[in-house]
């Protein structure tokens, strides 16, 4: 009986030492890290819902089912109270590159590429495991402006000396809106997660396009973005 007795304590003890970390992570006893310097991998490519005719995704080329690859890099901001509710944002420059499929359109210029801003305003509730170790998931609207395309020449083709030359063709900019597609401006809603440990983080975001960039008459074709980055994080402010 007295085992017993001894046995019960310990499992008390036990209950009552795994009750106070939990608490205490809940309440103060996580530390945040507010500051986030991250690179990632996007694409994004323009979805046409045609009705009974289908959905197309395209690329930048009209190629179906193909998306417009990039890198992004930029600085988040992610404050958090310290029951879990916070924010995530800041900001973000996007460049994207795409080639074009000789198959598909025989057009003067092969490559594409293109700058982009982003800025994503989000809600974020932050579920601590360790110290400084947790998973966060967020929601809300994003941004991004498309400031400049230009297409370009990659191929080289061979001279009448059978010297490799470049194909003579002036560079062009992109013409966003205007009467071509797509717009400057892309309105997204936007979901996501990411998870810390220590000074490291990994996360996802999907983006699911708001804006109208009128591809064809009659539809509409909205711009999705996929986003996979990786994360070096800091605290700015807080008791240690």
């Amino acid at each position: 009986m007295r085992r017993f007795y001894l046995l019960l304590i310990a499992m008390a003890l036990m209950l009552t030492s795994a009750s106070a970390q939990t608490v205490n992570l809940f309440n103060g006893g996580h530390q945040d890290a507010q500051l986030a310097v991250t690179v990632g991998y996007v694409n994004k490519t323009w979805r046409t819902n045609f009705g009974d005719g289908g959905v197309k995704n395209e690329g930048f080329w009209g190629d179906d089912h193909k998306r417009l690859h990039g890198v992004q890099f930029g600085v988040a901001f992610q404050p958090c109270f310290t029951f879990g509710l916070g924010a995530h944002t800041g900001l973000y420059y996007e460049l994207y590159i795409s080639y074009k499929n000789p198959e598909v359109d025989s057009g003067k210029h092969d490559e594409f590429t293109e700058h982009n801003l982003y800025l994503p305003l989000h809600a974020m509730w932050r579920f601590p495991i360790t110290r400084d170790c947790s998973f966060s998931v967020y929601g809300g609207v994003g941004f991004n402006w498309a400031m400049y395309g230009t297409y370009n020449d990659r191929f080289w083709t061979i001279g009448p000396d059978l010297i490799p030359e470049q194909v003579s063709v002036p560079r062009k900019s992109q013409r966003y809106g205007n009467g071509e597609f797509p717009h400057h401006m892309n309105v997204q809603w936007e979901v996501g997660g990411q998870f810390r440990i220590k000074c490291f983080q990994a996360g996802f975001t999907y983006s699911f396009g708001a804006t109208n960039h009128d591809f064809y008459e009659g539809y509409k074709t909205r711009q999705d973005k996929i986003n996979i980055h990786l994360s070096f994080v800091g605290k700015i402010f807080g008791d240690d």
